[in-house]
C-alpha cells in the first residue's frame, strides 16, 4: 500500500521578522506581520525555525545599509528562504538583487498588498522579478493645498496606508508602541533620499 504524499500546506507556513532602522519600521514589521498572520502564517523568532526569513531593511545611511546587507547575509546561512523588503529594497530594487544573490527575492512597497502570494512563490522555488525603483517624490506646491487622503484610490502604496485589513501583531512585549502618524514628504531636500522611496506626505 503506497501511502499519499504529505501536504506541506497543511502546517502554517513559518515566517521570522527581522526589524533594523527606525520606529517607522517597526511599524511596518507588525504590521506585515499583522497581513501574515491574517494568511495563515505563523511567526517565529528564530530563521531556523522558519520557511522565510523576512528582513525589513534601512537604507537611510551607509551603516544602515552595511547593516541591512549584513542582516541578509546571516539570515542566508539558515535553512530558510531570505525575502528583503522596507527602504533599501524599495530604494535599490533590481540593482540590490543583482548584487545580493543570497537574498531569494527583493521586494519593494508594491508587493506589500500580496505579500503572502509573494512568499508562497519563493518557497515553491519561483523567481519574482524585482522592482525598477522609481522616484516617488512630487514638488511642494508653491501656494497651499489640501494634503492627500491616505485611502485615497490614487495614492502611492506605502506600508500602513490605505491597504491593511488587519490590525498590527506586536512583534515584542513592551509596554510601549510607536504610532506612525505620517508618511512619506513633499520637501526635496538634496541631503535626504527617503521621500525619493516613501513617496509623498500622507497623513494617518
Amino acid at each position: 500500500m503506497v501511502c499519499p504524499a504529505s501536504d506541506d500546506r497543511s502546517q502554517p507556513r513559518k515566517v521570522a521578522v527581522v526589524t533594523l532602522g527606525c520606529a517607522r519600521n517597526e511599524v511596518d514589521s507588525e504590521e506585515l506581520a499583522g497581513r501574515l498572520t491574517a494568511d495563515g502564517w505563523r511567526l517565529v523568532d528564530d530563521g531556523d525555525d522558519a520557511d522565510v526569513v523576512l528582513v525589513n531593511t534601512c537604507g537611510f545611511v551607509e551603516s544602515a545599509k552595511k547593516d541591512s546587507v549584513d542582516t541578509v547575509l546571516a539570515a542566508a546561512d539558515s535553512p530558510a528562504k531570505v525575502v528583503a523588503v522596507g527602504c533599501m529594497a524599495e530604494r535599490y530594487g533590481a540593482e540590490l538583487a543583482e548584487s545580493l544573490p543570497e537574498a531569494d527575492a527583493v521586494l519593494g512597497f508594491d508587493h506589500y498588498p500580496q505579500l503572502s502570494a509573494r512568499l508562497d512563490e519563493v518557497l515553491a522555488g519561483e523567481k519574482i522579478q524585482s522592482h525598477q525603483p522609481i522616484d516617488r517624490r512630487t514638488l511642494l506646491p508653491i501656494s497651499p493645498v489640501r494634503r492627500s487622503d491616505a485611502n485615497a484610490a490614487d495614492s502611492v502604496i506605502v506600508p500602513g496606508h490605505g491597504w491593511l485589513p488587519s490590525a498590527r501583531r506586536r512583534l515584542d512585549d513592551a509596554p510601549v508602541a510607536p504610532l506612525k502618524i505620517a508618511s512619506g514628504c513633499d520637501r526635496r531636500c538634496s541631503f535626504c533620499a527617503i521621500p525619493s522611496f516613501r513617496g509623498s506626505f500622507l497623513s494617518r
